[in-house]
C-alpha cells in the first residue's frame, strides 16, 4: 500500500505540474512559477488531495536540484566566461555585497543572528538566471547589450552563490568560528577543489572517451551521473554540499564533446526532477505561517522589487551604462528565484535559518517572479502602447 500512495504522490505532483506549466506558459508567464503554485493544490496545508510521502517526495526532488547544480556547471564552463564583459563581472559581485550589506542591520533589527541575516541577504539579493534567460530568448534580445549585461551579471551572481555554499557548513558550527578552523576548512575545500580539477584534466576526459567509443547512449548518461554524483558525495566528505559538489563536476566535465552529446539526453530527466522540486516546493509552503509572517514577507518583498531595482540601476549608472540599458538591467534583476529557494533549502539543513523564513522566502519567490514578469511584459508593450495612441490623436485631429 505504501509502494502505491508513493506513485499516487508521484502522478498527483507530475499533474499539477503539467496543469500548472499550461496555465502558466498561457499567461506568458515562467513555468517554475506554475509549478510552485500547482504544488500548493497538493500541499498537507491546503484542502483537498494531499501528497502523502512528503519526505520521500523531497528527497527525490533534491535529486533534481543535483541535477541543476551540474548542468550550471556545465553552462558556467571557463569557455562560458569569456563571454561575460567587464563590467558585468564588477556588477555581479557588488551588487550582491551591497545589497547583502543593506540586509544584515535588517536582520539584526528583527533580532535575527548575524548568519540567518548573511543567508537571507544573499537569498535577497540573487536573481533567477532560469527566469532571465527565459524571458531575453522569448524577447529576442539575448545578444542585445542590455540582454548581454543582465544575463552576464546574473551568472556571476550564481557564482558568488557558489562560493557563499562553501562557507555555510563552517558557518552552522560555532566552534570553528576561530581563525584556525576556518583556514583548515578552507585550506581543505581547495586542496579538495585541486584534486577534482587535477583529475578532470586528466583521467575523466579519457573516461569519457572510453566510454563514448561504445556509442551506446544508456551509458553515456551513466556515466555523466556516476560523475557528478561521486564528486558530490567527495564534496561532502571534504565539507562542502552535494549541491556544491555536482556543480564543481560539471565545471570538471564541461570540455568534453561526448558531455554535451550525452546532457542533451540527460534534458529530459533532469527537467523532469527540477519539475518535481519545484512542485514540492508549493508543496510545502504552509499558507498560515505566511500569513502569520506577512510583515516581514511584505518588508522582503518591497526590498527585492524596490530597493534591489534603485541598487542595480545606480550601478549601472556608475559604470557609465546607458539609461535604456541600466534601468532594464535594474527592472529584470528585481526578483528573486530557484537558486534563492536553494540555498534556503541547503541553509535550513544546516539549521541556519528558521522553518518560517523559507516559507517566507518560497512565498517572496513567488510574488515577486510574478509581479516582475507583469512589470516587464508591461514595460515591453508601452512603447508600441504609446504608438498606437499617438496615432489615433494624429487621426482623431
Amino acid at each position: 500500500m505504501s509502494d502505491a500512495l508513493l506513485f499516487q504522490d508521484l502522478f498527483l505532483i507530475w499533474l499539477v505540474g503539467l496543469v500548472g506549466g499550461l496555465i502558466a506558459h498561457l499567461f506568458k508567464q515562467p513555468l517554475l512559477l506554475g509549478y510552485m503554485l500547482g504544488g500548493l493544490f497538493i500541499s498537507p496545508f491546503t484542502p483537498g488531495p494531499a501528497v502523502q510521502h512528503v519526505e520521500t517526495i523531497q528527497r527525490l526532488a533534491n535529486f533534481g536540484v543535483i541535477l541543476l547544480m551540474f548542468s550550471v556547471g556545465l553552462e558556467l564552463a571557463p569557455t562560458g566566461f569569456r563571454s561575460i564583459g567587464k563590467v558585468s563581472a564588477i556588477l555581479g559581485v557588488l551588487k550582491t555585497l551591497v545589497l547583502v550589506g543593506l540586509w544584515i542591520p535588517v536582520g539584526q533589527l528583527l533580532g535575527w543572528s548575524l548568519r540567518q541575516s548573511a543567508v537571507i541577504g544573499f537569498a535577497l539579493s540573487i536573481s533567477s538566471t532560469m527566469v532571465i534567460t527565459k524571458m531575453l530568448m522569448e524577447r529576442k534580445e539575448l545578444k542585445t547589450t542590455y540582454g548581454q549585461t543582465l544575463l552576464g551579471v546574473a551568472i556571476i551572481e550564481d557564482c558568488v552563490m557558489m562560493g557563499f555554499l562553501l562557507f555555510l557548513p563552517i558557518m552552522a558550527n560555532a566552534a570553528q568560528w576561530s581563525l584556525g578552523p576556518v583556514l583548515w576548512v578552507v585550506g581543505k575545500a581547495v586542496g579538495l577543489l585541486a584534486l577534482i580539477f587535477t583529475l578532470g584534466v586528466r583521467i575523466v576526459p579519457r573516461v569519457l572517451e572510453f566510454v563514448g567509443r561504445a556509442h551506446d547512449p544508456e551509458l553515456s548518461v551513466l556515466v555523466l551521473l556516476v560523475i557528478a554524483l561521486g564528486i558530490g558525495v567527495i564534496g561532502v566528505w571534504a565539507g562542502l554540499s552535494l549541491a556544491l559538489g555536482a556543480f564543481i563536476a560539471g565545471l570538471v566535465v564541461s570540455g568534453s564533446e561526448t558531455t554535451s552529446l550525452t546532457m542533451g539526453r540527460m534534458l529530459p530527466m533532469r527537467d523532469l526532477f527540477v519539475v518535481t522540486f519545484f512542485v514540492s516546493l508549493g508543496v510545502l509552503l504552509d499558507p498560515y505561517l505566511v500569513v502569520k509572517h506577512r510583515g516581514l514577507l511584505m518588508a522582503a518583498l518591497g526590498f527585492v522589487l524596490f530597493l534591489k531595482l534603485a541598487v542595480n540601476t545606480v550601478l549601472c549608472l556608475v559604470f557609465r551604462c546607458p539609461w535604456a540599458v541600466a534601468w532594464r538591467v535594474g527592472v529584470g534583476l528585481a526578483h528573486i528565484g530557484e537558486f534563492s529557494v536553494v540555498l534556503c533549502s541547503i541553509a535550513k539543513g544546516f539549521g541556519l535559518i528558521a522553518p518560517e523564513l523559507y516559507n517566507v522566502i518560497v512565498a517572496v519567490s513567488l510574488l515577486s517572479i510574478l509581479i516582475n514578469t507583469f512589470v516587464c511584459n508591461l514595460f515591453e508593450q508601452a512603447p508600441s502602447a504609446l504608438s498606437s495612441l499617438r496615432s489615433h490623436r494624429q487621426h482623431v485631429s
